[in-house]
């Protein structure tokens, strides 16, 4: 065979290995773009599920947020109701040591009423007029702890300063000095 010779079998050959070539390359290319189509479609929901997925994401932070506040705050009211009935009680039984205390001091003072009736008397045997005064006036006092609350002692001791504000002060300036006296001595 010559060279530069046209084989017209050869050129069929040729033309089918281009065509071949040709097809398989469009073949290629087709796959390949429909791998990057579908690469792009993928992207684009990914893309459009994002917004979703962050809507979502801020959904459940709310939600447990909310849980957390509302567990929180029923923890602050049940610490509260605790802390409050801890108070009231506290409060009764404050209340009923200081009915005690006046009680016993209603007591005491009856007692030192009676002690000096029995103990102070006169050269003859007779009672010291003052003695039975002092004893009187504890005795009125004692009884007047026994009949009135607080409430009502404190009522009177308010009208009391109120009616004579410069005997009252004089009264907690000599009862300041005695305590003063007292608990300096004890230490």
């Amino acid at each position: 065979m010559a060279t530069g010779t046209n084989n017209p079998g050869q050129s069929d050959t040729v033309n089918k290995d281009v065509n071949k070539a040709e097809s398989a390359a469009k073949k290629t290319i087709d796959q390949a773009a429909n791998k990057a189509n579908q690469a792009i479609d993928r992207t684009t929901q990914t893309a459009q599920q994002a917004p979703e997925a962050v809507s979502q994401a801020i959904d459940t932070a709310s939600d447990r947020a909310k849980e957390a506040v509302d567990r929180a705050s029923e923890g602050l009211k049940q610490t509260a109701t605790t802390a409050a009935t801890q108070v009231q009680q506290a409060q009764r039984e404050l209340i009923d040591q200081a009915y005690t205390v006046k009680q016993n001091a209603a007591q005491s003072l009856l007692q030192a009423a009676q002690k000096i009736r029995t103990e102070v008397h006169s050269g003859e045997g007779q009672p010291v007029q003052q003695a039975e005064a002092l004893a009187a006036s504890l005795e009125n006092m004692a009884h007047y702890l026994e009949a009135n609350s607080f409430e009502e002692i404190e009522s009177d001791a308010r009208r009391t300063i109120q009616q004579n504000p410069w005997q009252s002060v004089g009264v907690a300036a000599v009862v300041g000095f005695v305590m003063a006296r007292l608990f300096r001595g004890r230490r």
